[in-house]
């Protein structure tokens, strides 16, 4: 049969993991010979291996210690970590982006305006009303409170470095926190 007569030609792909003596996924595809069913096809079998291939564990980073190293183990380096070029599934190490996010309470110094916002997304610096920005990646403090009038429990970062502080509750009632310099935040 051919494309002309009407039929349209199909593609079959069979896909197969098997593991010691035991089959993981035996799946066989059947597409018709187009762009869009063959790409569907090519993302499910995508999918299927990724799912289902093995992968490869990332070394454990040791210190970079010269007494922890032996005659016959020397420390782990940069050089001996795998590239970010190579494809690995996850990457080894992630690191934390730059800035702050979530809720903050933040003071002015231009100003002196003291004001909350909420971030979702990471940001290295917030701009005051009045036009003049403030950093948010320098040293952020904690803070932590329940609130005494609905039992909401908050949490966000702020620069102040007052002993005491003041936040709003989402119910609407102003709370006082003290540093605890135990715990490194403030708290009620």
């Amino acid at each position: 049969m051919s494309y002309y007569d009407g039929i349209m030609p199909t593609y079959t792909v069979s896909f197969c993991i098997e593991r010691s003596d035991r089959v993981l996924i035996d799946t066989t595809v059947e597409v018709q010979a187009t762009a869009k069913e063959i790409n569907k096809a090519k993302k499910t079998i995508q999918r299927l291996m990724n799912e289902y291939a093995p992968v490869a564990k990332a070394p454990t980073p040791k210190p970079e210690s010269a007494e922890l190293a032996t005659e016959n183990q020397a420390p782990i380096g940069q050089a001996d970590l795998p590239s970010a070029s190579e494809s690995s599934p996850t990457p080894l190490l992630k690191k934390k982006p730059e800035g702050a996010k979530g809720l903050l309470r933040l003071h002015c110094s231009e100003c002196g305006n003291t004001f909350g916002a909420f971030l979702r997304e990471y940001q290295t610096e917030m701009m005051c009303k009045c036009g003049h920005p403030i950093d948010l990646t320098g040293q952020l403090g904690r803070y932590r409170f329940t609130c005494p009038y609905c039992q909401h429990e908050g949490f966000g970062k702020t620069n102040l470095e007052d002993p005491d502080i003041t936040v709003r509750c989402k119910c609407g009632e102003d709370i006082d926190l003290r540093w605890a310099p135990n715990q490194r935040e403030y708290t009620n």
